[in-house]
């Protein structure tokens, strides 16, 4: 499980000390130990959102590809963990970040929308 979630995700340490993440504070961070127990609790089925319409192609590699998570690091804080259920660690920015998407509201309709099933899916299959 962790070769897919070190793939799917580059804020997932890869154990580089020469990583120009060496120097930032942690924001939070979801442990792989952790990951692995929340996936088994999980229902991707049940994680659609209301009046959502059918994810486009691109909206599902949006949330397979490493910008789902970068844009969670972005737009969402500690205060409420939306990932679970995936490795990964968050830093603290020194400069408002701009989310890949148009802006973070689009992240969240995302995220409620497509993301969590299609990640959840993914995740729980490996």
């Amino acid at each position: 499980m962790y070769l897919l979630l070190s793939l799917l995700f580059v804020s997932v340490p890869d154990g580089n000390t020469n990583s120009s993440n060496e120097n930032l504070l942690i924001e939070h961070s979801v442990t792989l130990e952790s990951a692995e127990n929340a996936i088994q609790h999980i229902v991707p089925e049940l994680m659609i959102g209301v009046g959502c319409r059918e994810c486009t192609i691109r909206e599902i590699e949006y949330c397979l590809s490493n910008d789902a998570i970068e844009d969670h690091c972005c737009c969402q804080r500690k205060y409420h963990e939306v990932f679970p259920y995936i490795a990964h660690i968050c830093y603290v920015r020194s400069r408002n970040c701009e989310p890949t998407v148009r802006d973070c509201g689009v992240f969240d309709r995302l995220l409620t929308c497509c993301c969590h099933q299609y990640l959840g899916t993914k995740c729980r299959h490996f």
